[in-house]
C-alpha cells in the first residue's frame, strides 16, 4: 500500500513538473511577449538577467542588446527593457506605470515602504508632499553655508595632501568625493557633519555600499533574506549611527528651520501608526545612503571625463577664473549663471548617469514601439540608451559640453532628454539639491587646484542602486594653483 502511494506521489510530481515545463514553453514561444526580440534563453528564464543585475554588469552589457535587438528587448519571461526616447516617455510620463514588485523586495524591512520603494501612487504622493518642503528652492538656498563649510574642510584635506608631496598629490577622488557628499548630506539634513572628509572612515563607506548591494540582491532574490545566516539589510554599524543621529536630535531639539530628519520625525510623531518608527528609520537611512552616493559617483565620473578631455577642462577653468578670484566669492546664485559649467554637468550626466533602477509594471495591456506588452510585465526604461542615442545626439558617445550652448550639428540639446533623475511623478525629489552641490564642488575645486589625468586606470563601472568603479578608486593628480 505504501509503495502504491509513493508511486502516485511520484507520478503527480512528474505531472506537475511537466505541466510547468509546458507552461514555460507556451509563455516563451507563444505568449504575448514572444514577438519581442531578445536573447533566446531569456524567453525561458530570468536567471541570466538576474545575475547581470546582481553583479552590476547590466549597465555595461545592455548597449549590445539594444544594438542587436532594437529599442525593446525581452530580458526575462515577463521583463522587457526599453531604450528609446518615445518608449521611455510613455512608460514614465504618459502612462506613469506603477513601480514593479521588485521594489517590494528591495525594502530594507519586508512590508515597510519608503519613498523610493513605495508602489502605491496615492501613498507615494502623500509621502512626497510630506517631504517636499525639505527640497524647496528657498530651503535649498538656505543650505549654502553648510555646503560651503563642508567643501572648506575638503580643501583642507587636499591642501594637506599636496603639502606632504611638494605641492602635488595623487588623490583617490572617488573616495574623497564620497566622503564630502556624505558630510554635506549629514550637515544639511541630519543636524551636523560626520566629518568623513577629515577622518576618512572607510568602514562607514563600506557599510553604505553593503546596504545598496544587499538591496539589489534582495530585489532579485527576495527569499534570501529568510535564510538565517543571510546578512541583515541594515548592518549593526548603520543602526548605531542612526541611533546617534536620532539621539542627538532629541537632545538638541528641533532646528530653527525643519530639515529632512525633522520632517520625518514629525511625521512619525503625528501618525505613529501610519508612519511607524521602522519606516522613520528606513527613510532616514535611505536618504543618507542614496542621497550622498549618487552625487559622489556622478561627480567622480564627470571629473573622469574632464581629465580625459583637457581642452574641455581648460575652457571650464577659464570660465570660472573669469567670474571668481577667491573661493569665498563662489555662490549658488552666481554658479547658476555659468553657461559652460552647467553645460559640463548636463553633458556629463548624459554620459555617466545610469538611472538603471526605473522598473515599472503593467496592470493592463500597453503598446510600446508596436509591441503589445501584456499585464503583469516588468517594463524597465533604460535612459542610458536614449542618452547616447545617435538619433537624438550627434556624436553621441563623445563628451561635448558645447552642444548645450547652442545648435550643434543641426540639433539643439534638450534637458528633458537627460533622464539622469528619472521623469514624471517619480522623478528624484533631491535633483535640485544634487545640482547645487555639484556646481559648488566643481567651481571651488577648479578655482583652487590644477587637475590632471593619472594614466593606466580602468574606467569600468558597475551598478548597485548607484554606480561604482570596479577597481575601487579613481585617482587624479591634484596640484595647488599659484
Amino acid at each position: 500500500m505504501v509503495n502504491n502511494y509513493l508511486v502516485i506521489a511520484v507520478c503527480l510530481g512528474l505531472a506537475e513538473a511537466l505541466r510547468r515545463c509546458i507552461l514555460i514553453m507556451i509563455t516563451a514561444l507563444m505568449g504575448p511577449l514572444s514577438k519581442v526580440p531578445g536573447p533566446f534563453l531569456s524567453k525561458f528564464t530570468r536567471i541570466p538577467w538576474a545575475v547581470e543585475t546582481v553583479t552590476g554588469k547590466h549597465m555595461n552589457t545592455t548597449d549590445d542588446l539594444f544594438k542587436k535587438y532594437g529599442d525593446v528587448v525581452r530580458v526575462a519571461p515577463n521583463h522587457v527593457i526599453v531604450g528609446d526616447r518615445a518608449g521611455i516617455h510613455k512608460v514614465l510620463v504618459e502612462k506613469d506605470l506603477v513601480k514593479a514588485p521588485f521594489f517590494d523586495n528591495m525594502r530594507l524591512h519586508p512590508g515597510n515602504p519608503m519613498l523610493v520603494t513605495e508602489r502605491d501612487k496615492e501613498s507615494h504622493k502623500r509621502t512626497r508632499r510630506l517631504l517636499s518642503p525639505g527640497f524647496s528652492i528657498s530651503y535649498l538656498d538656505g543650505l549654502e553655508p553648510f555646503m560651503q563649510e563642508c567643501i572648506q574642510e575638503f580643501e583642507k584635506v587636499l591642501d594637506s595632501k599636496c603639502d606632504e608631496n611638494d605641492g602635488t598629490a595623487v588623490v583617490d577622488m572617488q573616495g574623497v568625493l564620497s566622503n564630502l557628499t556624505f558630510d554635506v548630506m549629514s550637515a544639511t539634513s541630519l543636524g551636523g557633519s560626520f566629518n568623513l572628509v577629515t577622518s576618512n572612515n572607510t568602514k562607514l563607506k563600506k557599510t553604505f555600499m553593503s546596504i545598496l548591494i544587499k538591496a539589489a540582491i534582495n530585489g532579485q532574490f527576495p527569499y534570501l533574506r529568510y535564510i538565517p545566516f543571510w546578512p541583515q539589510a541594515i548592518p549593526p554599524d548603520m543602526n548605531r549611527m542612526l541611533d546617534d543621529v536620532l539621539d542627538r536630535r532629541e537632545s538638541v531639539g528641533k532646528p530653527a528651520k525643519k530639515d529632512i530628519v525633522q520632517i520625518i520625525l514629525d511625521a512619525h510623531q503625528m501618525d505613529p501608526i501610519g508612519f511607524p518608527e521602522m519606516r522613520m528609520r528606513d527613510e532616514v537611512t535611505m536618504f543618507m545612503v542614496a542621497g550622498s552616493e549618487t552625487t559622489s559617483s556622478n561627480s567622480t565620473a564627470i571629473l573622469m571625463l574632464l581629465v580625459n578631455n583637457m581642452d574641455k577642462l581648460q575652457r571650464l577653468i577659464e570660465e570660472i577664473d573669469s567670474v571668481f578670484s577667491r573661493n569665498d566669492e563662489v555662490t549658488f546664485t552666481k554658479l547658476q549663471e555659468l553657461p559652460y559649467l552647467n553645460a559640463v554637468l548636463w553633458e556629463g550626466l548624459r554620459l555617466v548617469a545610469p538611472s538603471a533602477g526605473l522598473l515599472r509594471y503593467t496592470t493592463e495591456p500597453i503598446m510600446i514601439n508596436d509591441y503589445e506588452i501584456p499585464p503583469d510585465t516588468t517594463v524597465q526604461p533604460w535612459p542610458m540608451a536614449a542618452m547616447k542615442d545617435p538619433r537624438i545626439w550627434p556624436d553621441a558617445e563623445k563628451f561635448i559640453p558645447e552642444r548645450w550652448l547652442g545648435v550643434y550639428k543641426g540639433v539643439e540639446a534638450n534637458r528633458a532628454d537627460v533622464i539622469a533623475f528619472s521623469a514624471g511623478s517619480r522623478n528624484c525629489i533631491g535633483w535640485q539639491f544634487a545640482m547645487r552641490e555639484m556646481r559648488l564642488i566643481f567651481a571651488r575645486l577648479l578655482l583652487r587646484y590644477e587637475l590632471s589625468l593619472v594614466p593606466g586606470q580602468s574606467h569600468e563601472r558597475r551598478y548597485h542602486s548607484t554606480p561604482w568603479f570596479v577597481q575601487g578608486f579613481y585617482k587624479v593628480e591634484v596640484k595647488l594653483r599659484k
